[in-house]
């Protein structure tokens, strides 16, 4: 979705006239005490929240998911028949059934549980009759999050609140609801999510390269085979168009993929898919690579109604590596320490250098101004870029002792990164000719004595308007990048994932048109790091927190909070989100270790390649 899919304060949408009701005010808690209690003892399911893997792939779920919900009661109030229907919304799967008892016959045909779940965080939401119309219910919550139709679960902005109303009538003199709001599927508080759902990645090609781009999805416990490849089938996400592509008219012969005895079964249609050789095997890539993310699959089979595909591949397939994908984010990073005007390589171990070894150390980069804190490191390590405090000046050092100051171009200028390209980004408000622009990349890689082919180059961004950036920092894969901007220092800022289209040689030419908001309860940040290929480490704050603290950020999932460290002003990582490093403002050094922020007091900077 795009960042501008929320609703407004209150907003509701109905479907039909209200008819009938009562005044009475019912929470959830006290008729969960009545109504729910049985469904709860009689499975055996606690309150832990926790996803775990386990489920039968396409088959019934396992004990702990074995949520079956009440019946409604003869005699029930119409509040407490709205309240059993959220709760018994929490299941999938042929226990929907129940659910759907609660909803006249009508509603009941008419009802899609997956449309769109919306997630709250209310300890006690009241069902109250709406004064003046008869039979119509209201319904009020704080929303923590939305999981759309396709999947995609996007976090709501801090002080988003959205109002759901229910119109009842009787049938066969029992009450039951005939009137849902458009779209509505499901209402969940925020620990009954695990019960249903689970996250799992769909996969698309990079154009022009051959690296598999994640976007995380979210779905219900059963029949999983089937929606991850309805899923994979589906168009490319808004937000990564332009940047990835996929077989858009591939579709299956029939709407199931059944899972035997450890095979995922995919029957296509022959006369849906491409023809070309490429795009097949493209395809093939982005079903095993989807489906092989479920515990219960150990290789995947592709027919085109019914007779092999065949792609050369000798054997099972089991993994995207077989048809030429590679992952990029593996292997060890470069990393170079930081103390005072002296940079040095080293290794993953940040915790073991010392003051003596940073002194002793030999290094092959000219020392660093102190007043350029902010740095960034080509993959190979064969570059550091850094920037000055006051955001105005860019340097790029080499491991041959040469430094060379990029001419100014703009002002306020974000921490430097390096993609998996020897491009290096930067952020900032652009000055003389780039007035009015915000994002560039330079050509790491061309020769520093080409002042062309070396020079900055801007890279559309239609979407960011006017606002500023104050962050942006590119994936692993070097498919997406994450921007964090404002419209002025003060005003909160937001944080966007878009895809990155790229030239046959691999330089930047735009982004893609639409962005994906996350982490979206944070209403002020500042830094940003890839610390996996859906997650992120950002430097930021909730609306009611008086200071700046780490968090990590899904993209398509949930914000964690880190253990705090205050102070923090820059964040990287020596590796994933086990290995992140904080840099304050005073140029303190702290890496994440377990629950915990241990200083390294030898150093006052951190610089990863590729970061």
């Amino acid at each position: 979705m795009s960042s501008r899919g929320w609703e407004p304060d209150g907003a509701s949408r109905r479907g039909g006239t209200p008819r009938g009701g009562t005044s009475r005010d019912v929470t959830r808690r006290g008729f969960l005490g009545i109504a729910a209690a049985g469904a709860l003892a009689g499975c055996g399911l606690g309150s832990d929240p926790t996803i775990r893997p386990g489920l039968a792939v396409d088959g019934e779920p396992p004990a702990p998911l074995n949520r079956i919900p009440n019946r409604p009661e003869d005699g029930a109030t119409p509040e407490e028949i709205i309240l059993g229907f959220l709760h018994a919304g929490a299941t999938s799967g042929e226990r929907l059934d129940i659910t759907r008892s609660y909803l006249t016959d009508d509603m009941a045909r008419g009802w899609i549980p997956d449309s769109s779940t919306v997630i709250y965080d209310d300890a006690e939401p009241r069902v109250r009759a709406v004064k003046g119309t008869p039979r119509l219910y209201r319904l009020k919550v704080h929303v923590a999050a939305v999981i759309d139709s396709e999947g995609r679960y996007s976090v709501a902005p801090s002080n988003l609140w959205q109002t759901f109303e229910f119109r009842v009538t009787r049938e066969d003199g029992q009450w039951r609801i005939d009137t849902l709001d458009e779209g509505f599927g499901r209402l969940l508080q925020e620990q009954e999510v695990g019960y249903i759902f689970r996250d799992f990645p769909v996969h698309y090609p990079a154009i022009g390269w051959n690296t598999l781009v994640v976007d995380q999805r979210w779905f219900p416990q059963d029949q999983l085979a089937t929606r991850l490849v309805r899923a994979q089938l589906g168009r490319v996400p808004e937000y990564l168009e332009d940047a990835v592509s996929t077989d858009n008219g591939a579709r299956l012969v029939v709407d199931a993929v059944p899972v035997r005895e450890g095979a995922a079964r995919v029957d296509l249609d022959s006369e849906s898919v491409a023809d070309d050789q490429t795009t097949r095997k493209q395809l093939a890539a982005q079903l095993v690579a989807t489906l092989m993310s479920l515990p219960q699959v150990t290789e995947v089979v592709i027919t085109l109604s019914g007779n092999p595909l065949e792609l050369g591949i000798d054997g099972a397939l089991t993994s995207p590596e077989q048809l030429g994908f590679v992952d990029r984010s593996q292997g060890e990073p470069e990393i170079l320490a930081r103390a005072g005007t002296k940079v040095v390589r080293v290794g993953d171990r940040l915790s073991s250098v010392s003051a003596q070894h940073m002194e002793a150390a030999a290094t092959q980069f000219a020392p660093v101004p102190s007043d350029a804190p902010s740095m960034g490191l080509r993959a190979d390590g064969k570059e550091l870029a850094v920037v000055d405090r006051l955001g105005r000046e860019l340097a790029r050092y080499r491991d041959d002792g040469t430094h060379v100051d990029v001419a100014p171009f703009a002002a306020d200028l974000t921490r430097p990164c390096y993609d998996y390209f020897g491009v290096l980004w930067v952020g900032g408000s652009g000055l003389g000719r780039e007035a009015g622009r915000r994002l560039w990349g330079i050509n790491a890689t061309a020769d520093t004595d080409d002042a062309t082919a070396s020079a900055p180059k801007h890279v559309p961004t239609p979407w960011l308007g006017r606002r500023y950036v104050r962050s942006a920092v590119v994936s692993p894969e070097g498919s997406r990048i994450a921007v964090i901007s404002e419209e002025s220092p003060g005003t909160g800022s937001i944080l966007e994932v878009a895809g990155v289209v790229r030239r046959a040689n691999g330089l930047p030419l735009k982004t893609s048109p639409q962005t994906f908001r996350i982490g979206a309860s944070l209403v002020e940040m500042v830094d940003a790091v890839w610390v996996g290929e859906s997650t992120l480490a950002v430097i930021g704050r909730r609306d009611k927190q008086s200071v700046l603290q780490p968090h990590l950020v899904h993209v398509g999932g949930a914000v964690e909070e880190m253990a705090e460290r205050p102070g923090a002003v820059r964040v990287t990582t020596t590796g994933d989100e086990r290995d992140v490093v904080l840099i304050t403002k005073g140029e303190r050094v702290f890496q994440r270790s377990g629950g915990r922020w241990q200083e390294l007091p030898a150093l006052t900077g951190v610089a990863t390649g590729g970061t």
